[in-house]
């Protein structure tokens, strides 16, 4: 018998169903895994993508087994309880005291064996510092969710491209976040998928320690934090060549300062305007000032202790992710014209935005079209997949002055710059279908896995109803046999 505390599983529960879907095909990914030896108890879920498991240091155990336990009726049970009350787990039972005794529910749960494997991580985890955990929420933040872009859906951990600094990034095409400042423990990048569980509050406000390890051609991260310890696959593929977006600081035509402590993305927030498709903002550049403005209904808010110098200009982006700037306390803004990408910074972090159409443009039906879409140029032996964007945006373009052997060229009120597409060599287009072939077969086999559990119960069942037919029969013939 196991006995853990209320109070410490709760929260294991919170962070179990950012894992677990109670729309899980196999039974087994519905349940948790609870390990148990008289010196530890832990306990594991997963959703076939990543492993996490919880340590319960204060629990107890007298035996030494593993079992599994539906989470929805764990939930259940917590939820009822106070948090000094004590949960009592076996095999297919849940029982808690209730003062006024203990009170038991028998459960109905998959065998252990059922539930998927964990890969075997060999490599020790290096603690990160302090920041990275929040640093790695904010990049996350600002990755896709696009599943036809797969590769933009994680953080890309840049081990290789500059053997001087370390990077993470994310980007969904449309803004861009990367963050140094940090040494991975990785002998190579990888990108690690933007799991929910990992913008967790549970986990973000925790240290954490990092490892990666490339085993029979598979790559898997871990991440502890706490009692908690994470097991995750990678994306595979090439990460598209993030550093070219960036603009150079002596491309900056106007510099803005923001003070260190500011309210800015709550004006922002209430700014007329918020409610249509792109949600623009002006950002005006004025005689050293700085202010927001809705361009809609002209509603205008000066930003108190911003300070501008250079150029005056006005540029229209998207307000969320000016806010999302805001408030990641990037307090230096590059701008180098109304239609070229926003440069945020501050030490060791910088965000790059696309802006919006051009503000001041005049309303034509030449001026309402929009800019070509744009994507990074793919470094060598990178594929990643160019795609329109939404209309009225632009993705975002290079912006290395004449390293690329032109500039962007004017027309009209709009500028974009084209790039040749690259097609995907035909080897890793087999490879890109093998992948998602082996998705699919291991799919397959965790289907075949449960419908032959469900024959082999058929079969028990049948054996059983043939065995009371038996014995009805036999209790007929001995009524037979009896003479009044």
């Amino acid at each position: 018998m196991i006995t853990l505390s209320v109070s410490s599983l709760k929260p294991a529960l919170a962070g179990f169903a950012k894992i677990v879907s109670a729309k899980a095909t196999l039974e087994c990914l519905r349940c948790v895994r609870v390990d148990a030896t008289p010196e530890s108890v832990s306990i594991t879920v997963t959703d076939l993508e990543m492993f996490a498991s919880v340590g319960f240091p204060g629990a107890q155990s007298n035996t030494i087994e593993s079992f599994l336990l539906p989470l929805d009726r764990l939930q259940s049970m917590a939820r009822r309880l106070p948090a000094n009350a004590f949960l009592y787990l076996e095999p297919d039972k849940i029982s808690c005291d209730l003062g006024s005794g203990r009170v038991s529910e028998n459960i109905d749960a998959p065998k252990v064996e059922e539930f998927p494997v964990e890969p075997v991580f060999e490599i020790n985890t290096v603690p990160m510092p302090e920041s990275f955990s929040r640093r790695f929420t904010e990049a996350m933040g600002c990755s896709s969710t696009d599943s036809t872009r797969y590769i933009l859906n994680g953080i890309y951990l840049d081990s290789s491209s500059d053997s001087t600094s370390h990077y993470m990034v994310g980007t969904d095409g449309m803004h861009l976040f990367s963050a140094n400042s940090f040494t991975l423990p990785l002998s190579e990048s990888m990108t690690i998928p933007n799991h929910k569980i990992l913008m967790w509050r549970g986990l973000a406000d925790l240290p954490w320690a990092l490892a990666g390890q490339t085993k029979s051609e598979s790559t898997l991260a871990r991440i502890t934090a706490g009692d908690w310890t994470l097991t995750m696959k990678t994306i595979e593929g090439n990460y598209p060549n993030w550093r070219q977006v960036i603009p150079k600081a002596e491309q900056h035509r106007t510099t803005v300062t923001l003070p260190e402590e500011h309210e800015f993305a709550k004006i922002l927030n209430g700014l007329p305007g918020g409610e249509s498709k792109d949600k623009p903002v002006d950002l005006v550049v004025e005689n050293g000032s700085v202010s927001v403005k809705d361009p809609a209904g002209g509603s205008s808010v000066t930003l108190a202790g911003a300070k501008a110098n250079g150029t005056d200009v006005t540029i229209r982006v998207n307000r969320e992710y000016l806010t999302k700037a805001f408030a990641f306390g990037l307090t230096s803004i590059g701008i180098i014209d109304a239609i070229s990408p926003l440069h945020f910074t501050c030490e060791g972090r910088q965000m790059v935005v696309m802006p919006l159409r051009v503000a001041n443009e005049i309303a034509t039906p030449a001026a309402e079209t929009p800019p070509a879409p744009i994507e990074p140029q793919p470094t060598t032996n990178q594929t990643a997949p160019i795609e329109p964007q939404p209309e009225r945006e632009t993705t975002m373009p290079a912006t290395n002055g004449h390293t690329n052997g032109a500039m962007p060229q004017v027309n009209g009120a709009t500028r974009s710059t084209t790039l040749p597409e690259t097609e995907k060599p035909s080897l890793e287009v087999a490879i890109e279908k093998l992948d998602a072939f082996k998705v699919t077969f291991r799919e397959t086999l965790a289907g075949l896995t449960e419908l032959t559990s469900l024959l082999k119960q058929s079969v028990r069942d049948q054996k059983a109803g043939e065995k009371e037919v038996h014995q009805v029969r036999q209790t007929l013939r001995s009524l037979q046999s009896v003479r009044i």
